[in-house]
């Protein structure tokens, strides 16, 4: 992420990864270290003047030797693990000669010595999950993407997979061999595939799959919730992008007779130099979608998004919201609140 006090051009910097999680982690560690990559894009030189740390525990350690366009440099990160939990840790990254800052973020989650595996696996009954959903967050519909996923065998069982997971087009499980069984009341994993170009439509997605596991003499099927928010794959690389721009995110209606007749407009202007595509809106309880004026926004052009603000059991203050999904590689998702006070 970058923070610039005035107008530029372009990045000086391009980091692999300015936000990274580094998920759970043993309570054994002494330190914890991560390395920042990065290239340089200014047409001149850069050096790093400073990076500025959010906590003692953290120790940065970068040259501050001149760095050419083209060439990469790395910013390494220790941190001093002092308590279990999770953790958060911003970097503040200042060149010289520029007004540019960057920020990198380092996350994990550090787990206690001592704690009990009802508690590390909160969901679910004889298989218990950690969480209540697998998420990979922000993905491109291009190429795969994989996360191993944890679950805890909580009966007096051996429990072995004797079947395939049901899964969707997109997404695929994989079992190591030396996964096939799992000890009573014990960890188990397996790795899970998403391949997002197989997928029928972009935006926000979210799906449920099921494992099923046997101890011999019955099958114990378990659901697992996987989500991720899919970009359009032209939101990827340095040619021309599209660039959204709302009327606005926050809208008060101020009093609306509760008759359901009521239209919100919501113009979605393109600034960029292709075109802008709305993949897809979202209304949550008490709106309806009514119309998109075009699917494609061409540069510089704007178009209307109309939702019907439906009629409510009851009167007085409400807070309503609807969600855009474009291809525009800055803000992909967008929430528009709607607010207003419901009157006969």
């Amino acid at each position: 992420m970058i923070l610039a006090t005035s107008s530029y051009a372009q990045n000086f910097l391009d980091f692999e990864k300015d936000s990274v999680f580094l998920g759970k982690l043993s309570s054994n560690l002494d330190t914890i270290k991560y390395s920042f990559k990065f290239d340089v894009k200014s047409t001149s030189s850069i050096s790093i003047d400073t990076v500025i740390t959010d906590c003692a525990c953290s120790l940065p350690s970068y040259s501050t030797n001149k760095i050419n366009k083209g060439e990469e440099g790395i910013i390494d990160i220790t941190y001093i693990p002092y308590k279990a939990g999770p953790f958060t840790k911003v970097f503040t990254v200042r060149l010289n000669d520029s007004k540019q800052e960057y920020k990198l973020k380092l996350a994990g989650f550090i787990r206690p010595s001592k704690i009990s595996f009802d508690k590390l696996y909160p969901y679910g009954e004889e298989i218990r999950w950690s969480h209540k959903k697998v998420s990979f967050g922000m993905l491109t519909a291009q190429g795969t993407a994989s996360k191993t996923v944890y679950f805890y065998n909580n009966t007096d069982d051996t429990l072995r997979f004797e079947k395939a997971p049901n899964t969707p087009d997109y997404l695929g499980v994989l079992i190591d061999s030396g996964q096939y069984e799992v000890m009573p009341n014990s960890e188990g994993s397996f790795e899970l595939f998403i391949k997002p170009e197989d997928r029928e439509e972009f935006g926000y997605a979210q799906d449920t799959f099921s494992i099923v596991l046997s101890n011999g003499e019955k099958e114990i099927t378990s659901n697992c919730i996987i989500s991720a928010s899919v970009q359009y794959p032209e939101s990827e690389g340095d040619g021309p992008k599209p660039k959204m721009g709302l009327s606005s995110t926050y809208m008060n209606l101020g009093n609306v007779k509760n008759n359901g007749e009521k239209i919100v407009t919501l113009s979605v202007m393109n600034t960029g130099k292709v075109p802008l595509k709305i993949l897809k809106v979202e209304t949550n309880h008490g709106l309806s979608l009514l119309s998109i004026e075009e699917n494609e926004v061409q540069p510089f052009e704007t178009v209307n998004v109309n939702v019907r603000y439906l009629e409510t059991p009851r009167t007085g203050k409400e807070t309503r919201s609807f969600t855009l999904f474009t291809n525009d590689p800055i803000d992909p998702v967008t929430i528009i609140t709607v607010k207003a006070n419901v009157i006969k």
